[in-house]
Protein backbone atom coordinates (compact mmCIF):
# COMPACT_ATOMS: atom_id res chain seq x y z
CA UNK A 1 0.00 0.00 0.00
CA UNK A 2 1.42 3.33 -1.02
CA UNK A 3 2.07 5.94 1.60
CA UNK A 4 -0.78 8.45 1.59
CA UNK A 5 -0.17 12.15 1.27
CA UNK A 6 0.22 13.81 4.66
CA UNK A 7 -2.78 15.91 5.65
CA UNK A 8 -1.95 19.59 6.10
CA UNK A 9 -4.78 21.51 7.77
CA UNK A 10 -5.30 25.15 6.81
CA UNK A 11 -3.74 27.53 9.34
CA UNK A 12 -6.77 29.53 10.48
CA UNK A 13 -9.74 29.35 12.87
CA UNK A 14 -12.48 29.61 10.22
CA UNK A 15 -15.14 27.00 9.52
CA UNK A 16 -17.96 26.11 7.17
CA UNK A 17 -21.09 24.49 8.62
CA UNK A 18 -23.29 22.11 6.65
CA UNK A 19 -26.77 21.04 7.83
CA UNK A 20 -29.12 18.45 6.34
CA UNK A 21 -32.09 16.31 7.22
CA UNK A 22 -33.76 13.82 4.91
CA UNK A 23 -37.36 13.96 6.22
CA UNK A 24 -39.81 16.46 7.69
CA UNK A 25 -39.67 14.74 11.08
CA UNK A 26 -38.55 17.22 13.74
CA UNK A 27 -35.97 16.09 16.28
CA UNK A 28 -32.91 17.40 18.03
CA UNK A 29 -30.96 17.24 14.76
CA UNK A 30 -33.38 19.27 12.63
CA UNK A 31 -31.79 22.13 10.70
CA UNK A 32 -32.32 24.79 13.38
CA UNK A 33 -31.13 22.53 16.20
CA UNK A 34 -28.07 21.55 14.15
CA UNK A 35 -27.28 25.24 13.69
CA UNK A 36 -27.64 26.10 17.38
CA UNK A 37 -25.46 23.20 18.50
CA UNK A 38 -22.87 23.87 15.77
CA UNK A 39 -22.45 27.49 16.91
CA UNK A 40 -22.16 26.46 20.55
CA UNK A 41 -19.60 23.81 19.57
CA UNK A 42 -17.48 26.37 17.68
CA UNK A 43 -17.68 29.06 20.37
CA UNK A 44 -16.34 26.59 22.95
CA UNK A 45 -13.34 25.87 20.71
CA UNK A 46 -12.55 29.36 19.44
CA UNK A 47 -13.71 28.54 15.89
CA UNK A 48 -15.55 31.09 13.74
CA UNK A 49 -18.23 29.94 11.28
CA UNK A 50 -17.93 32.08 8.15
CA UNK A 51 -20.46 30.32 5.88
CA UNK A 52 -23.43 27.99 6.40
CA UNK A 53 -25.11 25.63 3.94
CA UNK A 54 -28.31 23.62 4.38
CA UNK A 55 -30.25 21.01 2.38
CA UNK A 56 -33.77 20.40 3.68
CA UNK A 57 -35.69 17.15 3.19
CA UNK A 58 -33.13 15.71 0.78
CA UNK A 59 -31.79 12.19 1.18
CA UNK A 60 -28.14 11.79 2.11
CA UNK A 61 -27.76 9.19 -0.65
CA UNK A 62 -28.00 11.94 -3.29
CA UNK A 63 -24.79 13.64 -4.38
CA UNK A 64 -26.61 16.35 -6.36
CA UNK A 65 -27.79 18.27 -3.27
CA UNK A 66 -27.59 21.95 -4.34
CA UNK A 67 -26.09 23.37 -1.15
CA UNK A 68 -23.61 20.51 -0.82
CA UNK A 69 -22.31 21.15 -4.33
CA UNK A 70 -22.14 24.88 -3.69
CA UNK A 71 -20.18 24.28 -0.48
CA UNK A 72 -17.68 21.96 -2.19
CA UNK A 73 -16.97 24.61 -4.83
CA UNK A 74 -16.60 27.53 -2.43
CA UNK A 75 -14.50 25.59 0.08
CA UNK A 76 -11.72 25.37 -2.54
CA UNK A 77 -11.61 29.18 -2.61
CA UNK A 78 -12.03 30.13 1.06
CA UNK A 79 -9.95 27.22 2.47
CA UNK A 80 -11.37 27.17 6.04
CA UNK A 81 -9.66 24.92 8.59
CA UNK A 82 -12.86 23.09 9.58
CA UNK A 83 -16.16 21.74 8.29
CA UNK A 84 -18.76 21.41 11.06
CA UNK A 85 -21.31 18.57 10.73
CA UNK A 86 -23.95 17.27 13.11
CA UNK A 87 -23.06 13.60 12.50
CA UNK A 88 -21.14 11.51 9.99
CA UNK A 89 -24.23 10.71 7.90
CA UNK A 90 -25.05 14.41 7.33
CA UNK A 91 -22.38 14.61 4.64
CA UNK A 92 -23.41 11.49 2.72
CA UNK A 93 -24.95 8.07 3.25
CA UNK A 94 -23.61 6.75 -0.03
CA UNK A 95 -20.69 4.35 0.38
CA UNK A 96 -19.06 5.60 -2.84
CA UNK A 97 -19.71 9.35 -2.57
CA UNK A 98 -18.67 9.77 1.07
CA UNK A 99 -14.96 8.88 0.66
CA UNK A 100 -14.74 11.01 -2.50
CA UNK A 101 -16.19 14.04 -0.72
CA UNK A 102 -13.87 13.53 2.24
CA UNK A 103 -10.87 13.17 -0.06
CA UNK A 104 -11.76 16.50 -1.70
CA UNK A 105 -12.03 18.17 1.71
CA UNK A 106 -8.69 16.66 2.72
CA UNK A 107 -7.00 18.03 -0.40
CA UNK A 108 -8.40 21.46 0.50
CA UNK A 109 -6.86 21.26 3.99
CA UNK A 110 -10.23 21.00 5.75
CA UNK A 111 -10.73 18.90 8.88
CA UNK A 112 -14.23 17.58 9.67
CA UNK A 113 -15.59 18.07 13.19
CA UNK A 114 -18.76 16.27 14.33
CA UNK A 115 -21.00 17.99 16.88
CA UNK A 116 -23.04 15.00 18.08
CA UNK A 117 -20.37 12.39 17.43
CA UNK A 118 -17.42 14.24 18.90
CA UNK A 119 -14.75 11.67 19.61
CA UNK A 120 -12.98 11.58 23.00
CA UNK A 121 -9.65 13.23 23.65
CA UNK A 122 -8.11 9.89 24.64
CA UNK A 123 -6.56 8.69 21.39
CA UNK A 124 -6.88 5.00 22.20
CA UNK A 125 -10.64 5.19 22.80
CA UNK A 126 -11.09 7.49 19.81
CA UNK A 127 -9.51 5.27 17.18
CA UNK A 128 -11.17 2.10 18.47
CA UNK A 129 -14.60 3.71 18.78
CA UNK A 130 -14.25 5.20 15.31
CA UNK A 131 -13.64 1.73 13.87
CA UNK A 132 -16.59 0.23 15.75
CA UNK A 133 -18.87 3.03 14.47
CA UNK A 134 -17.96 1.99 10.95
CA UNK A 135 -18.82 -1.63 11.67
CA UNK A 136 -22.16 -0.83 13.29
CA UNK A 137 -23.06 1.62 10.55
CA UNK A 138 -22.27 -1.01 7.93
CA UNK A 139 -24.63 -3.45 9.64
CA UNK A 140 -27.74 -1.31 9.64
CA UNK A 141 -26.98 0.27 6.27
CA UNK A 142 -26.87 -3.21 4.75
CA UNK A 143 -30.34 -3.80 6.16
CA UNK A 144 -31.58 -0.50 4.87
CA UNK A 145 -30.23 -1.02 1.37
CA UNK A 146 -31.51 -4.55 0.93
CA UNK A 147 -34.50 -3.57 -1.21
CA UNK A 148 -32.58 -0.85 -3.01
CA UNK A 149 -29.78 -3.27 -3.92
CA UNK A 150 -32.26 -5.70 -5.36
CA UNK A 151 -33.25 -3.07 -7.91
CA UNK A 152 -29.64 -2.03 -8.50
CA UNK A 153 -28.60 -5.62 -9.17
CA UNK A 154 -31.49 -6.01 -11.61
CA UNK A 155 -30.29 -2.90 -13.45
CA UNK A 156 -26.72 -4.16 -13.40
CA UNK A 157 -27.63 -7.57 -14.79
CA UNK A 158 -29.02 -5.71 -17.80
CA UNK A 159 -26.11 -3.22 -17.95
CA UNK A 160 -28.44 -0.31 -17.18
CA UNK A 161 -27.47 3.05 -15.70
CA UNK A 162 -27.35 2.78 -11.92
CA UNK A 163 -26.76 6.40 -10.99
CA UNK A 164 -22.96 6.06 -11.08
CA UNK A 165 -21.52 8.93 -13.12
CA UNK A 166 -18.47 8.14 -15.24
CA UNK A 167 -16.39 10.64 -17.19
CA UNK A 168 -17.00 10.11 -20.92
CA UNK A 169 -20.52 8.73 -20.51
CA UNK A 170 -24.04 9.96 -19.82
CA UNK A 171 -26.84 7.92 -18.37
CA UNK A 172 -30.59 8.00 -17.76
CA UNK A 173 -32.70 5.88 -15.44
CA UNK A 174 -33.65 2.46 -16.88
CA UNK A 175 -31.41 2.99 -19.92
CA UNK A 176 -27.93 1.87 -20.92
CA UNK A 177 -24.94 4.21 -20.73
CA UNK A 178 -24.30 6.35 -23.81
CA UNK A 179 -21.12 8.10 -24.96
CA UNK A 180 -20.94 11.75 -23.99
CA UNK A 181 -19.21 13.30 -26.98
CA UNK A 182 -18.18 16.38 -24.99
CA UNK A 183 -16.24 14.44 -22.32
CA UNK A 184 -15.25 11.26 -24.18
CA UNK A 185 -12.46 13.23 -25.88
CA UNK A 186 -11.03 14.03 -22.41
CA UNK A 187 -10.78 10.32 -21.58
CA UNK A 188 -9.12 9.51 -24.90
CA UNK A 189 -6.70 12.42 -24.44
CA UNK A 190 -5.73 11.14 -20.96
CA UNK A 191 -5.00 7.60 -22.20
CA UNK A 192 -3.11 8.72 -25.29
CA UNK A 193 -0.98 11.27 -23.43
CA UNK A 194 -0.01 8.82 -20.68
CA UNK A 195 0.77 6.14 -23.24
CA UNK A 196 3.06 8.59 -25.06
CA UNK A 197 5.12 9.16 -21.91
CA UNK A 198 3.63 12.22 -20.22
CA UNK A 199 3.45 12.17 -16.42
CA UNK A 200 0.16 12.26 -14.53
CA UNK A 201 0.86 15.73 -13.14
CA UNK A 202 1.73 17.15 -16.56
CA UNK A 203 -1.48 15.71 -18.03
CA UNK A 204 -3.52 17.14 -15.14
CA UNK A 205 -1.99 20.59 -15.58
CA UNK A 206 -2.66 20.60 -19.32
CA UNK A 207 -6.30 19.53 -18.84
CA UNK A 208 -6.90 22.16 -16.15
CA UNK A 209 -5.28 24.90 -18.23
CA UNK A 210 -7.50 23.94 -21.15
CA UNK A 211 -10.58 24.37 -18.96
CA UNK A 212 -11.48 20.69 -18.66
CA UNK A 213 -12.99 19.43 -15.39
CA UNK A 214 -13.75 16.07 -13.74
CA UNK A 215 -17.19 14.49 -13.71
CA UNK A 216 -17.85 16.38 -10.45
CA UNK A 217 -16.69 19.73 -11.80
CA UNK A 218 -13.34 19.79 -10.02
CA UNK A 219 -9.85 20.27 -11.38
CA UNK A 220 -7.91 17.18 -12.38
CA UNK A 221 -5.15 15.81 -10.17
CA UNK A 222 -2.73 12.90 -10.48
CA UNK A 223 -5.01 10.95 -8.13
CA UNK A 224 -8.16 11.39 -10.23
CA UNK A 225 -6.25 10.52 -13.40
CA UNK A 226 -4.99 7.33 -11.80
CA UNK A 227 -8.57 6.25 -11.15
CA UNK A 228 -9.50 7.05 -14.75
CA UNK A 229 -6.61 5.06 -16.21
CA UNK A 230 -7.59 1.96 -14.21
CA UNK A 231 -11.28 2.13 -15.20
CA UNK A 232 -12.19 -0.86 -17.38
CA UNK A 233 -15.45 0.79 -18.44
CA UNK A 234 -13.50 2.46 -21.23
CA UNK A 235 -12.82 -0.90 -22.93
CA UNK A 236 -16.54 -1.72 -22.75
CA UNK A 237 -16.69 -3.62 -19.45
CA UNK A 238 -19.73 -2.99 -17.26
CA UNK A 239 -19.10 -3.64 -13.55
CA UNK A 240 -21.33 -3.55 -10.51
CA UNK A 241 -20.31 -5.46 -7.36
CA UNK A 242 -19.70 -9.02 -8.58
CA UNK A 243 -21.59 -8.47 -11.84
CA UNK A 244 -19.31 -8.10 -14.87
CA UNK A 245 -20.71 -7.74 -18.39
CA UNK A 246 -18.22 -7.61 -21.29
CA UNK A 247 -19.38 -5.15 -23.96
CA UNK A 248 -21.96 -3.76 -21.52
CA UNK A 249 -20.53 -0.24 -22.00
CA UNK A 250 -19.83 1.72 -25.19
CA UNK A 251 -16.11 1.38 -25.88
CA UNK A 252 -13.96 4.53 -25.79
CA UNK A 253 -10.43 3.10 -26.23
CA UNK A 254 -8.82 -0.05 -27.66
CA UNK A 255 -7.67 -3.06 -25.65
CA UNK A 256 -4.11 -2.48 -26.88
CA UNK A 257 -4.01 1.11 -25.58
CA UNK A 258 -5.52 0.10 -22.23
CA UNK A 259 -3.03 -2.76 -21.68
CA UNK A 260 -0.10 -0.55 -22.63
CA UNK A 261 -1.21 2.02 -20.07
CA UNK A 262 -1.53 -0.67 -17.36
CA UNK A 263 2.06 -1.81 -18.05
CA UNK A 264 3.32 1.77 -17.78
CA UNK A 265 1.40 2.33 -14.54
CA UNK A 266 2.96 -0.78 -13.02
CA UNK A 267 6.47 0.24 -14.09
CA UNK A 268 6.13 3.82 -12.87
CA UNK A 269 4.71 2.70 -9.54
CA UNK A 270 8.05 1.12 -8.60
CA UNK A 271 10.06 4.10 -9.80
CA UNK A 272 8.36 6.66 -7.55
CA UNK A 273 9.88 7.94 -4.35
CA UNK A 274 8.21 6.96 -1.10
CA UNK A 275 8.17 4.83 1.94
CA UNK A 276 10.56 1.88 2.29
CA UNK A 277 7.52 -0.37 2.18
CA UNK A 278 6.72 0.98 -1.28
CA UNK A 279 10.29 0.54 -2.48
CA UNK A 280 10.34 -3.10 -1.45
CA UNK A 281 6.78 -3.87 -2.52
CA UNK A 282 7.80 -6.32 -5.23
CA UNK A 283 9.67 -8.35 -2.61
CA UNK A 284 6.63 -8.53 -0.35
CA UNK A 285 8.30 -6.54 2.45
CA UNK A 286 5.97 -4.76 4.86
CA UNK A 287 7.44 -2.60 7.64
CA UNK A 288 4.20 -2.68 9.61
CA UNK A 289 5.61 -1.12 12.81
CA UNK A 290 6.25 2.19 11.04
CA UNK A 291 4.35 5.02 12.70
CA UNK A 292 4.49 3.46 16.15
CA UNK A 293 8.27 2.96 16.41
CA UNK A 294 10.45 5.73 17.89
CA UNK A 295 14.13 6.09 18.71
CA UNK A 296 14.86 5.81 22.44
CA UNK A 297 17.84 8.16 22.14
CA UNK A 298 16.53 11.14 20.18
CA UNK A 299 12.77 10.47 20.06
CA UNK A 300 12.47 10.68 16.26
CA UNK A 301 10.42 8.11 14.36
CA UNK A 302 11.92 4.95 12.87
CA UNK A 303 11.21 3.52 9.41
CA UNK A 304 12.22 0.52 7.33
CA UNK A 305 15.30 0.10 5.18
CA UNK A 306 17.28 -2.66 3.53
CA UNK A 307 21.02 -3.32 3.35
CA UNK A 308 23.28 -5.70 1.44
CA UNK A 309 26.23 -7.46 3.07
CA UNK A 310 29.62 -7.93 1.38
CA UNK A 311 28.48 -11.43 0.45
CA UNK A 312 25.44 -10.05 -1.36
CA UNK A 313 22.87 -11.06 1.26
CA UNK A 314 19.91 -8.71 1.70
CA UNK A 315 18.87 -7.71 5.24
CA UNK A 316 16.00 -5.57 6.54
CA UNK A 317 16.11 -3.14 9.46
CA UNK A 318 14.26 -0.36 11.21
CA UNK A 319 16.40 2.76 11.45
CA UNK A 320 16.11 6.10 13.24
CA UNK A 321 15.36 8.86 10.73
CA UNK A 322 17.90 11.12 12.45
CA UNK A 323 20.47 8.32 12.19
CA UNK A 324 20.07 8.47 8.41
CA UNK A 325 20.90 12.16 8.62
CA UNK A 326 23.89 11.34 10.88
CA UNK A 327 22.31 13.28 13.74
CA UNK A 328 21.78 10.27 16.05
CA UNK A 329 23.98 7.34 17.09
CA UNK A 330 21.13 4.85 17.46
CA UNK A 331 22.00 1.53 15.81
CA UNK A 332 19.68 -0.14 13.32
CA UNK A 333 17.50 -2.98 14.66
CA UNK A 334 16.78 -6.19 12.77
CA UNK A 335 13.26 -6.17 11.37
CA UNK A 336 12.31 -9.75 12.31
CA UNK A 337 13.56 -9.48 15.88
CA UNK A 338 11.57 -6.44 16.90
CA UNK A 339 8.45 -7.46 14.96
CA UNK A 340 8.43 -10.88 16.65
CA UNK A 341 8.59 -9.27 20.09
CA UNK A 342 5.76 -6.83 19.34
CA UNK A 343 3.63 -9.59 17.78
CA UNK A 344 3.77 -11.60 20.99
CA UNK A 345 2.98 -8.57 23.14
CA UNK A 346 -0.11 -7.92 20.99
CA UNK A 347 -1.17 -11.56 21.31
CA UNK A 348 -0.80 -11.37 25.06
CA UNK A 349 -3.06 -8.29 25.12
CA UNK A 350 -5.75 -9.97 23.06
CA UNK A 351 -5.73 -13.00 25.35
CA UNK A 352 -6.01 -10.84 28.46
CA UNK A 353 -9.73 -10.82 29.33
CA UNK A 354 -9.30 -8.23 32.11
CA UNK A 355 -7.80 -5.76 29.62
CA UNK A 356 -10.55 -6.45 27.06
CA UNK A 357 -13.27 -5.86 29.66
CA UNK A 358 -11.58 -2.59 30.68
CA UNK A 359 -11.49 -1.42 27.06
CA UNK A 360 -15.10 -2.51 26.44
CA UNK A 361 -16.39 -0.64 29.50
CA UNK A 362 -14.52 2.52 28.59
CA UNK A 363 -15.77 2.52 24.99
CA UNK A 364 -19.35 1.63 26.01
CA UNK A 365 -19.51 4.36 28.68
CA UNK A 366 -18.51 6.97 26.16
CA UNK A 367 -20.90 5.59 23.54
CA UNK A 368 -23.94 5.70 25.86
CA UNK A 369 -23.09 9.20 27.02
CA UNK A 370 -22.65 10.70 23.56
CA UNK A 371 -24.58 8.51 21.15
CA UNK A 372 -27.31 6.64 23.02
CA UNK A 373 -30.51 6.12 21.05
CA UNK A 374 -33.29 8.71 21.31
CA UNK A 375 -36.53 6.93 22.25
CA UNK A 376 -38.65 9.99 21.42
CA UNK A 377 -37.29 10.27 17.90
CA UNK A 378 -38.89 7.08 16.62
CA UNK A 379 -42.23 8.18 18.06
CA UNK A 380 -41.93 11.57 16.35
CA UNK A 381 -41.34 9.89 12.98
CA UNK A 382 -44.33 7.58 13.44
CA UNK A 383 -46.52 10.57 14.34
CA UNK A 384 -45.25 12.48 11.29
CA UNK A 385 -46.08 9.53 9.01
CA UNK A 386 -49.56 9.42 10.52
CA UNK A 387 -50.02 13.16 9.82
CA UNK A 388 -48.92 12.72 6.21
CA UNK A 389 -51.31 9.76 5.79
CA UNK A 390 -54.17 11.91 7.07
CA UNK A 391 -53.33 14.64 4.56
CA UNK A 392 -53.16 12.09 1.75
CA UNK A 393 -56.55 10.70 2.82
CA UNK A 394 -58.02 14.21 2.62
CA UNK A 395 -56.66 14.61 -0.91
CA UNK A 396 -58.12 11.25 -1.96
CA UNK A 397 -61.55 12.28 -0.61
CA UNK A 398 -61.30 15.53 -2.57
CA UNK A 399 -60.43 13.60 -5.74
CA UNK A 400 -63.42 11.29 -5.17
CA UNK A 401 -65.62 14.42 -5.08
CA UNK A 402 -64.20 15.47 -8.45
CA UNK A 403 -61.72 18.05 -7.21
CA UNK A 404 -58.51 17.45 -9.15
CA UNK A 405 -56.13 19.93 -10.75
CA UNK A 406 -52.40 20.54 -11.14
CA UNK A 407 -52.13 22.01 -7.64
CA UNK A 408 -53.78 18.97 -6.03
CA UNK A 409 -51.60 16.60 -8.04
CA UNK A 410 -48.41 18.48 -7.08
CA UNK A 411 -49.36 18.44 -3.39
CA UNK A 412 -50.13 14.72 -3.52
CA UNK A 413 -46.74 13.95 -5.09
CA UNK A 414 -45.02 16.15 -2.50
CA UNK A 415 -46.72 14.29 0.37
CA UNK A 416 -45.92 10.90 -1.14
CA UNK A 417 -42.23 11.84 -1.37
CA UNK A 418 -42.32 13.19 2.19
CA UNK A 419 -43.81 9.89 3.41
CA UNK A 420 -41.13 7.91 1.59
CA UNK A 421 -38.39 9.94 3.27
CA UNK A 422 -40.04 9.52 6.66
CA UNK A 423 -40.26 5.77 6.20
CA UNK A 424 -36.62 5.75 5.14
CA UNK A 425 -35.65 7.61 8.33
CA UNK A 426 -37.83 5.32 10.48
CA UNK A 427 -36.13 2.21 9.09
CA UNK A 428 -32.70 3.70 9.79
CA UNK A 429 -33.65 4.61 13.36
CA UNK A 430 -35.03 1.13 14.02
CA UNK A 431 -31.81 -0.39 12.70
CA UNK A 432 -29.76 1.95 14.89
CA UNK A 433 -31.57 0.58 17.94
CA UNK A 434 -31.28 -2.99 16.69
CA UNK A 435 -27.51 -2.72 16.27
CA UNK A 436 -26.81 -0.46 19.24
CA UNK A 437 -23.34 -0.93 20.66
CA UNK A 438 -22.93 -3.14 23.75
CA UNK A 439 -19.78 -4.04 25.73
CA UNK A 440 -19.82 -7.59 24.36
CA UNK A 441 -19.60 -6.15 20.83
CA UNK A 442 -16.28 -4.51 21.70
CA UNK A 443 -14.91 -7.74 23.20
CA UNK A 444 -16.10 -9.74 20.19
CA UNK A 445 -14.45 -7.19 17.89
CA UNK A 446 -11.11 -7.62 19.68
CA UNK A 447 -11.49 -11.41 19.76
CA UNK A 448 -11.91 -11.46 15.98
CA UNK A 449 -8.18 -10.73 15.58
CA UNK A 450 -6.83 -13.55 17.76
CA UNK A 451 -6.68 -16.34 15.17
CA UNK A 452 -5.52 -14.20 12.25
CA UNK A 453 -2.06 -13.06 13.30
CA UNK A 454 -0.27 -14.49 10.27
CA UNK A 455 -1.49 -11.47 8.34
CA UNK A 456 0.55 -8.26 8.64
CA UNK A 457 -2.57 -6.16 8.10
CA UNK A 458 -4.16 -7.77 11.18
CA UNK A 459 -1.08 -7.15 13.30
CA UNK A 460 -0.93 -3.55 12.14
CA UNK A 461 -4.58 -2.98 12.99
CA UNK A 462 -4.26 -4.40 16.52
CA UNK A 463 -1.08 -2.37 17.00
CA UNK A 464 -3.02 0.74 15.99
CA UNK A 465 -5.75 0.08 18.56
CA UNK A 466 -3.71 -1.04 21.58
CA UNK A 467 -0.24 0.53 21.50
CA UNK A 468 0.51 4.24 21.58
CA UNK A 469 4.31 4.21 21.07
CA UNK A 470 7.27 1.85 21.11
CA UNK A 471 10.65 3.31 22.09
CA UNK A 472 13.67 1.37 20.82
CA UNK A 473 17.09 1.54 22.49
CA UNK A 474 20.25 -0.36 21.57
CA UNK A 475 19.65 -2.95 24.30
CA UNK A 476 15.90 -2.87 24.93
CA UNK A 477 12.50 -1.56 23.90
CA UNK A 478 9.77 0.10 25.99
CA UNK A 479 6.09 -0.15 25.04
CA UNK A 480 3.46 2.46 26.00
CA UNK A 481 -0.12 1.16 25.89
CA UNK A 482 -3.48 2.86 25.49
CA UNK A 483 -6.00 2.17 28.30
CA UNK A 484 -3.21 1.44 30.78
CA UNK A 485 -0.31 3.17 32.49
CA UNK A 486 1.68 -0.06 32.13
CA UNK A 487 5.08 0.33 30.41
CA UNK A 488 6.62 -2.91 29.19
CA UNK A 489 10.41 -3.06 29.08
CA UNK A 490 12.05 -5.91 27.16
CA UNK A 491 15.78 -6.59 27.11
CA UNK A 492 17.02 -7.81 23.72
CA UNK A 493 19.78 -10.08 25.07
CA UNK A 494 17.48 -11.84 27.51
CA UNK A 495 14.85 -12.24 24.85
CA UNK A 496 17.38 -13.67 22.39
CA UNK A 497 18.72 -16.08 25.03
CA UNK A 498 15.20 -17.25 25.78
CA UNK A 499 14.52 -17.91 22.08
CA UNK A 500 17.79 -19.84 21.65
CA UNK A 501 17.00 -22.06 24.63
CA UNK A 502 13.51 -22.67 23.34
CA UNK A 503 14.87 -23.54 19.87
CA UNK A 504 17.13 -26.18 21.44
CA UNK A 505 14.18 -27.63 23.29
CA UNK A 506 12.18 -27.79 20.07
CA UNK A 507 15.04 -29.61 18.31
CA UNK A 508 15.24 -32.16 21.12
CA UNK A 509 11.51 -32.74 20.77
CA UNK A 510 11.95 -33.15 17.01
CA UNK A 511 9.90 -30.12 16.00
CA UNK A 512 10.65 -27.01 13.96
CA UNK A 513 12.76 -24.31 15.65
CA UNK A 514 10.68 -21.40 16.88
CA UNK A 515 12.79 -18.77 15.16
CA UNK A 516 14.66 -19.04 11.88
CA UNK A 517 16.67 -16.30 10.23
CA UNK A 518 14.63 -14.76 7.47
CA UNK A 519 11.37 -16.25 8.72
CA UNK A 520 8.31 -14.03 8.38
CA UNK A 521 7.40 -11.80 11.27
CA UNK A 522 5.10 -13.60 13.64
CA UNK A 523 7.10 -16.86 13.69
CA UNK A 524 7.19 -16.66 17.49
CA UNK A 525 3.45 -17.18 17.82
CA UNK A 526 3.80 -20.13 20.29
CA UNK A 527 5.62 -17.79 22.67
CA UNK A 528 2.54 -15.70 23.39
CA UNK A 529 1.93 -17.45 26.71
CA UNK A 530 5.59 -17.04 27.67
CA UNK A 531 5.87 -13.30 27.07
CA UNK A 532 4.81 -12.39 30.64
CA UNK A 533 7.70 -14.48 31.98
CA UNK A 534 10.12 -12.73 29.66
CA UNK A 535 8.79 -9.37 30.78
CA UNK A 536 9.15 -10.28 34.45
CA UNK A 537 12.72 -11.44 33.92
CA UNK A 538 13.59 -8.21 32.13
Amino acid sequence: MAKSKRFEQNDNHFAYAYYRYSSHAQRDCSIEQQRIEAHAFCVSRGIKIIKEFEDKAISGTRIDRPQLQKMLKEIEIDRPAYLILWKTDRLSRDEFDSPLIKAQLRECGVQIEYVAEALPEDEGTRILLEKIYEGLAAQFIVQHKKNVNRGLRFNASNALYNGHKILGYKGKANQKYEIDEDTAVIVQKIFNNYSSGKSLQVIANELNNAGYRTIRGNEFSAKTLLHTLHNRSYIGEYRYADIIIPDGMPRLISDELFENVQRLLEQNKHNSRGHAKEVNKERGIDFWLTGKLFCGKCGDSMSGMSGTSKHGNLYYYYTCNNHRKKKCSKKNVVKNTIEDIVTNILKECLNNMSLKILIAEKVYTYYKKELGSDENYEKSIVNSIRDVDNMLDNIMRAIEKGIFNDTVQARMLELQEQKRLLQDELELEQNRKKYELKPEHVIKFLDSFIDDFKDNATRREVLYYLIEKIYVYDDKLIVDFYYSDDRREINFDEYKKYVENLDKLMQVLGTEPIHQEGSPSGALAPLSKKVPEILENS
